[in-house]
């Protein structure tokens, strides 16, 4: 009988450095002969996850499961293996054998004010706010109405969790359109999936063009979606454009404003999911990985647990590429999503540090800040400030790219910096650190010189390549410049840099990896 497996990874949609190991880790599965359904919290297209990630998931099922622990453990219930590697996500686990990879451990109670909101406030406040979430990658265009306004698709999705079954609720939510005609109207469905819709009513608002929707459901598992469509025809314009105003539920027993002052932090905590008893949940599991040495310390340290560390898969450029014919231009290059909650990349720690290297005479060079960016409000401000503040300097910024062009990045620039954690204090906030680093590693095998924070994961990097912490770590903006300015004197030997790549290697790349992770398995 075949052998079937689970992998769990509800932020696969960010296509990041723990969405490498959940899919490297479904690839290694399929190819020893299991059974292999990936749970994602939102689907992703395979040909996108094989572009941006290289990585071919031809034979797992993926399967998209928001917030909805009851369904992970009826897909899970039975099965030979369940690896969660979903990021601070401790659903139970109901195989035979469960693994937990661990990118970062969060402190069961960091505070006594988290203690009370997770014993006691959050599950008074699921009774009156339902976390939300888009199921679509949607846009923020625009402010319409005074509210965040999200450009929707033909057919768009928005999960609605931590609902009871069979509970009626009352959803509300808003769209704007631009062109307000009678087909465009007529044009918009709405229905929903896991849920029966008992009422429904709508209010046109002609003075706001925007029609106000109020929906009665009986929910039939605790998330649901709310579904819109735009069904275009010759009537309705292929630009006739319709925004969502960001969603909410409404609970009439409570003062609205209220709830609107608190709506926004209640609804990110609950997107992340909210685990009251989250060591009791580890107790679930037979074996924690840990990402790095840095992480394992954080996990005996927070959870008591016994761990065995397994450095995530690199992509090693050096294998790709041949090292003796890479065109090296006067380029420093930094990978990493533009985000402002957990360890934020501190982009613009490296663009001060730039404008100053630049203005001690290096006016040849080039900034290339790389990485995703997500439509939350909070992201695009982020990359806003950050334009302005590189205004005048030769600094560029490549947003949502190809994995091809982060590759032309890379083996282009001869500097890599990395300055995640700067600045932040590592005994009290060790999670705004990088936990392991795998961008700092795929510049690395792609010859760039790395000058790195010297905190969290990053420091281990630089121990097991065997580079010079002197010049190599900095803990300072002026350290940054100075390190920089003094590598740029010296010349790696061949011989040294064959002995870096093969350490990388022997404990950073696929094959590396792979051996450890079925040794574990098996």
């Amino acid at each position: 009988m075949k052998r079937t497996a689970v992998v769990y990874d509800k932020w696969l949609r960010s296509l990041g450095g723990g969405e490498v190991v959940a899919c490297s880790i479904a690839k290694i599965l399929v190819d020893e002969g299991y059974d292999v359904t990936f749970i994602a919290g939102k689907n992703v297209d395979k040909e996108v996850i094989r572009k941006k990630l290289n990585i071919d998931l031809s034979g797992v099922n993926l399967v998209e499961v928001w917030s909805d622990e009851a369904k992970i453990k009826k897909l899970s219930k039975g099965k030979d293996l369940f690896i969660n590697t979903s990021f601070i996500d401790y659903t139970y686990g109901c195989a035979k054998r469960n693994i937990y990879y661990t990118h970062f451990p969060k402190e069961p109670y960091s505070t006594f004010t988290e203690m009370l909101f997770t014993r006691l406030m959050f599950p008074l406040l699921v009774k009156f706010i339902n976390s939300v979430e888009m199921m679509n990658d949607l846009e923020i265009t625009t402010i319409m109405n005074n509210e965040p306004a999200y450009l929707l698709q033909d057919t768009n999705r928005v999960a609605i969790s931590y609902l009871e079954e069979n509970k009626s609720q009352v959803i509300e939510f808003s769209l704007f359109l631009e062109s307000f005609t009678q087909s465009l109207v007529e044009a918009i469905k709405i229905g929903f999936d896991e849920a029966k819709i008992l009422e429904m009513k709508s209010y046109v608002n002609h003075h706001r063009n925007q029609i106000n929707f109020q929906i009665t459901i009986q929910p039939l598992s605790s998330t649901t979606y709310l579904v819109i469509e735009i069904l275009r025809s010759k009537a309705v314009e292929k630009d006739a454009n319709v925004f969502l105003l960001y969603p909410k539920t409404r609970v009439r027993s409570i003062y609205e404003p209220l709830i609107n002052a608190i709506y926004h932090k209640v609804n990110n905590k609950f997107r992340a999911g909210v685990f009251s008893n989250p060591l009791e949940r580890l107790k679930s599991y037979q074996t924690i990985i840990a990402n790095s040495l840095f992480t394992q310390k954080w996990i005996m340290n927070y959870w008591k647990r016994e761990s065995v560390v397994v450095y995530p898969p690199v992509e090693l450029l050096c294998d790709k590429y041949k090292m003796d014919n890479l065109n090296k231009k006067k380029w420093i290059c930094s990978v990493g999503r533009f985000f402002t909650l957990g360890h934020g990349k501190k982009q613009e720690i490296l663009i001060k540090a730039f404008k100053e290297f630049y203005n001690s005479g290096h006016k040849d060079w080039q900034l290339h800040l790389v990485g995703g960016v997500g439509s939350e409000v909070g992201n695009i401000e982020l990359i806003a400030h950050l334009k302005k503040e590189s205004e005048g300097y030769p600094v560029f910024f490549h947003l949502n790219v190809s994995r091809k062009e982060v590759e032309e990045i890379y083996i282009q620039s001869k500097i890599y910096w990395h300055a995640t954690g700067y600045r932040e204090n590592e005994s009290f906030h060790p999670i705004k650190f990088e936990h392991f680093g795998i961008a700092p590693i795929e510049a690395i095998s792609a010859g760039c010189v790395p000058v790195l924070y010297n905190g969290g994961g990053l420091r281990e990097i630089i121990s097991v390549t065997g580079l010079q912490e002197r010049l190599h770590l900095f803990s300072s903006i002026n350290q940054l410049v100075n390190n920089t300015t003094e590598i740029l004197k010296q010349d790696i030997s061949s011989t040294e840099w064959e002995l870096i790549l093969e350490t990388l290697r022997n404990n950073f790349s696929y094959n590396a990896f792979r051996n450890k992770f079925m040794a574990l398995i098996k």
